[in-house]
């Protein structure tokens, strides 16, 4: 069981009952269906999967030959990662930074760890001090790597208060990456093709519990996931085989009931 994508299905399952106003007297993690939770003295089984614009397929690769994303997502994350922890193992002052990848990023792998090493020594020869902050756009610099000016715009750093308190580090000294994008519209397509997939294995989610529900997630926080749910929305030609299908738009966007069919909140575009 992957333990990292366990903990990010259950915190999105978290905000989802949140909203809900659902309390479980138990989560138990599974693999086939996601969660087994105790509702009201039954056991439901829940199925989480996520939403995306555009998703992979080996029999339909994308036109245009690049990457999706998700998959760049995936891979600007583990840079960003590496980096960080080249640069503290390296014993350099606590600092949060944001880091802004350009359009020509691919999923080499190798070539990723290699950036990685250079945005950590990028950030290490800013030499910071106190509070201060600054930034690093490869536009602007003289003697640029081209390694990293290939694959990162902008390397914005903030330097933060020393402390010994572990907690401090992982919550003020973040590094991250900028994420802009643009929003698309739901379509039922999308989510008769997520309940389509899932409902395959029904028969095996139905082996822990009678009930299962399935919960399909757009996470609006990543360009991947930004879609949105316009006013005249029609359910009319999604069908579902689960006891219960809910939409969700983390992290504010609302629920949508495709069981009943009945819209509970809904997103503008």
């Amino acid at each position: 069981m992957d333990s990292a994508k366990k903990q990010h299905e259950r915190f999105l399952l978290d905000r989802f009952l949140e909203l809900q106003g659902i309390t479980p007297t138990d989560i138990v993690p599974r693999e086939h269906p996601d969660f087994l939770i105790d509702l009201e003295g039954r056991k439901v089984g829940i199925e989480v999967t996520e939403l995306f614009i555009r998703s992979r397929s080996k029999g339909h690769p994308r036109p245009d030959g690049k990457p999706f994303l998700q998959d760049i997502e995936s891979i600007t994350n583990q840079i960003v990662s590496t980096a960080r922890k080249i640069y503290f193992d390296a014993g350099n002052p606590l600092l949060k930074a944001e880091i802004w990848f350009s359009d020509q990023i691919t999923l080499d792998k190798k070539k990723g760890d290699q950036v990685a090493k250079l945005i950590a020594n990028q950030i290490q020869s800013m030499s910071l001090q106190d509070s201060q902050a600054a930034v690093w756009r490869s536009s602007e610099a003289e003697y640029e790597e081209r390694s990293l000016s290939e694959w990162v715009d902008i390397i914005c750093t903030q330097r933060v208060p020393e402390y010994r308190d572990a907690q401090w580090k992982d919550r003020f000294a973040q590094w991250t990456v900028a994420r802009p994008g643009l929003v698309a519209p739901l379509t039922p397509k999308h989510l008769q093709e997520a309940i389509n997939k899932k409902a395959k294995k029904i028969d095996s989610y139905k082996k822990c519990a009678e009930e299962i529900w399935l919960l399909i997630v757009a996470n609006r926080t990543l360009p991947s996931q930004m879609l949105c749910v316009a006013p005249d929305f029609s359910l009319d030609s999604v069908s579902s085989l689960f006891a219960k299908t809910f939409y969700y738009g983390y992290p504010v966007e609302g629920v949508i009931d495709l069981t009943i069919k009945v819209k509970t909140s809904a997103v503008i575009c």
